[in-house]
């Protein structure tokens, strides 16, 4: 009875070790049932949608559906679709169900630049340059921007890797300073820049324009017109000036209408 229990348990351990060779034989001959593409928080932005990379796919000429899927060219799908400059992750595979599988992450678009030579674009939260190409609009903050932009060359790059986008830089990071201060969140939502810095902001309330100037030392000047906003404003009335200029030191100067 021993001997045969010893028998019984390597026969047992050989069928073991060799299952994994099974399954890789079968799944050689594995044919692909399909293809899935999922995009995550599609609901809160549609920089991309499945169709867009189902339609890239598709424009390489790689079959999926009905091949064999040790004959599908995972990495060459997964480069097309890292391609796109509104992805920050992209991953190809394949699951156990036999089908292919593109999973995606969008970026965090921050900021919206209209320039007066170039286009429309986006700028992520990592300062990465994202092309505009459908009519998908989010809500945040936009620039309008008097520069020259050559979109098609500097979709994907960020905007801390050449001295040409060093205005963008600026605007990006006064841009983040807002969106991370509550008052003026809710109080600024756009932006101008000439090509020389400086910058104006169009609040929502009242009905004047904010000269901030060059964006050196904005967080004192927006601090100096949070105290004027909090304590005279609501005296002078909000629409008393047509423009409150905030761009010299420790100054807060104000035309009337």
């Amino acid at each position: 009875m021993r001997l045969l229990m010893i028998i019984l348990t390597a026969v047992t351990g050989t069928l073991i070790s060799l299952a994994p060779l099974f399954v890789g034989m079968k799944g050689s001959e594995a044919v692909c049932c399909g293809l899935e593409v999922t995009v995550a928080d599609s609901s809160r932005h549609r920089l991309l949608t499945e169709d867009d990379i189902m339609n890239a796919i598709r424009a390489t000429g790689i079959r999926v559906t009905g091949v064999k899927v040790n004959e599908i060219p995972i990495a060459a799908i997964e480069e097309k679709v890292r391609a796109f400059a509104e992805l920050e992750e992209a991953e190809v595979f394949l699951s156990g169900d036999k089908k292919l599988h593109v999973r995606t992450d969008q970026r965090e678009p921050v900021l919206r630049v209209v320039a007066s030579y170039g286009g429309d674009f986006f700028i992520d939260s990592k300062g990465v340059i994202m092309r505009r190409h459908n009519l998908y609009t989010p809500n945040i903050h936009i620039l309008e921007a008097d520069m020259v932009f050559n979109a098609s060359q500097m979709n994907g790059m960020s905007i801390y890797d050449s001295e040409k986008t060093a205005n963008l830089v600026r605007a990006f990071e006064l841009v983040n300073y807002i969106r991370g201060h509550s008052f003026w969140n809710t109080m600024i939502d756009q932006l101008s820049m000439t090509r020389d810095g400086r910058v104006t902001l169009v609040p929502h309330v009242g009905n004047h324009t904010i000269r901030l100037g060059r964006t050196d030392d904005y967080e004192e000047k927006l601090n100096n017109l949070h105290v004027f906003y909090r304590e005279a404003m609501p005296l002078a009335g909000w629409n008393r000036y047509r423009v409150v200029n905030i761009e010299y030191k420790g100054q807060v100067v104000c035309r009337r209408r």
